[in-house]
C-alpha cells in the first residue's frame, strides 16, 4: 500500500467526526432554535399551526439535479426529517473505513480488493440507514394511529364534521400522528383538498393502514355512509395486527436471545483465553495468518447473525 492512501485512510475517521460533529451540531441549533420560537410565538399562534425553520428547497448546497433531490425529500420526509444528506454521508464514509480496514489489515488482502469492497459498503450503509429511519417512523405512527382513529370516530359520531375531528386529532395525538394531521389541516386552509393532503401523509408514511383510512374518506365523501363503523371496523383491524405482531414477537424472543448468546460468547471465550495464556492469544493478531482466521471467525459470526434476523424479521410480518 502506498503511503499517500495510508495518509488517506487514516484522515477519514478524523473527516468523518468531524462531519458527525457538525450533523449533531446543526441538529442542536436547530431544536434550539425551534423551541425559542414556540416559546416566544405561543401566544399569538394558533396550537394547531407547526412552526419550522427547515428551508423549503431541500438541499440547496449541493445543486443535486431535480429528480435526484425530489426523490431524496421525499425518503427524508419519510423518516419524519430525522435523517438528513449529512446523516448519509457520514454513515457511508464510516462504513468505507471500516471494511477498509477490515478487509486490508485483518484479511490482509491488497488495495485492489478492499476500496472497491469499501465503496459498495459505503454505497449500501445509506441505504441501511435511511430504511431503517423510515421503518422506525412508521412503526412510531402506527402505534399511536388506532388511538387518532377512536378520537376521530367519536368526534364523526357526535356530529363533528371529519376535518373537525381530525383537527381534534391532530391537538391531542401525540406526534408523530398529531404532527402529520396539523400539518395536513394546514395545507387544507390554504386550499388543498383534505383527500389529497391525507394522500401525501400517506405518501410520507407509507403504511398500507393509513391508506385504509384515505380510502374511507375517499368513498365516504363520493357515495356517504356509516363513517363511524368504518373507523371503528379499521381501528379494530389495525389493533388486531399489533397485537399479532406483538405475540409473534414474543415467540421469536428465544430466537433473539440464543442469538445475543451465540454473538457475545466467541469475545468472552476470547476474553478468559487472553486472560489464561496472553501469549497464544496474541499470535492470532501478530502472525497474519491468525489476523486472516480472525477475519474469517467474524465474518461468519457476521453472517449468521444477519441470517436470524432476516428470519425472525419474515416471521414477524
Amino acid at each position: 500500500m502506498s503511503q499517500q492512501l495510508i495518509l488517506f485512510l487514516l484522515a477519514l475517521p478524523f473527516l468523518a467526526g468531524l462531519l458527525w460533529l457538525r450533523v449533531r451540531r446543526n441538529d442542536q441549533r436547530r431544536q434550539f432554535q425551534q423551541r425559542r420560537l414556540q416559546a416566544v410565538t405561543a401566544d399569538d399562534v394558533a396550537p394547531t399551526t407547526q412552526l419550522s425553520l427547515r428551508r423549503a428547497a431541500p438541499l440547496p448546497i449541493f445543486q443535486l439535479p431535480r429528480d435526484l433531490a425530489n426523490r431524496l425529500n421525499a425518503a427524508f420526509e419519510a423518516t419524519g426529517k430525522r435523517v438528513g444528506l449529512l446523516h448519509l454521508i457520514a454513515a457511508g464514509l464510516s462504513a468505507a473505513i471500516v471494511v477498509i480496514a477490515f478487509v486490508r489489515f485483518l484479511l490482509g488482502f491488497g488495495s485492489a480488493v478492499a476500496i472497491p469492497l469499501g465503496c459498495v459498503a459505503g454505497a449500501v450503509m445509506p441505504v441501511i440507514v435511511l430504511k431503517l429511519a423510515q421503518a422506525r417512523y412508521r412503526r412510531h405512527f402506527l402505534d399511536l394511529f388506532p388511538d387518532a382513529l377512536d378520537l376521530v370516530r367519536r368526534g364523526v359520531r357526535a356530529g363533528l364534521p371529519v376535518n373537525e375531528a381530525l383537527a381534534t386529532a391532530g391537538t391531542e395525538i401525540a406526534d408523530p400522528v398529531g404532527s402529520e394531521f396539523r400539518r395536513a389541516l394546514d395545507q387544507v386552509q390554504i386550499g388543498v383538498q383534505m383527500i389529497g393532503a391525507l394522500d401525501q401523509i400517506a405518501d410520507r408514511v407509507r403504511a398500507a393502514d393509513f391508506r385504509f383510512l384515505v380510502v374511507a374518506l375517499a368513498l365516504q365523501a363520493k357515495t356517504g355512509g356509516a363513517l363511524a363503523e368504518t373507523l371503528a371496523n379499521l381501528s379494530g383491524v389495525i389493533r388486531a395486527r399489533k397485537a399479532l405482531r406483538l405475540k409473534a414477537r414474543s415467540l421469536t424472543a428465544e430466537a433473539k436471545a440464543s442469538a445475543a448468546v451465540l454473538a457475545a460468547l466467541p469475545f468472552i471465550v476470547g476474553g478468559v483465553m487472553y486472560v489464561m495464556n496472553r501469549d497464544l492469544v496474541m499470535t492470532l493478531w501478530i502472525d497474519s495468518r491468525g489476523r486472516f482466521m480472525l477475519g474469517v471467525a467474524f465474518l461468519s459470526l457476521v453472517t449468521g447473525l444477519t441470517t436470524m434476523y432476516v428470519m425472525v424479521k419474515r416471521a414477524l410480518r
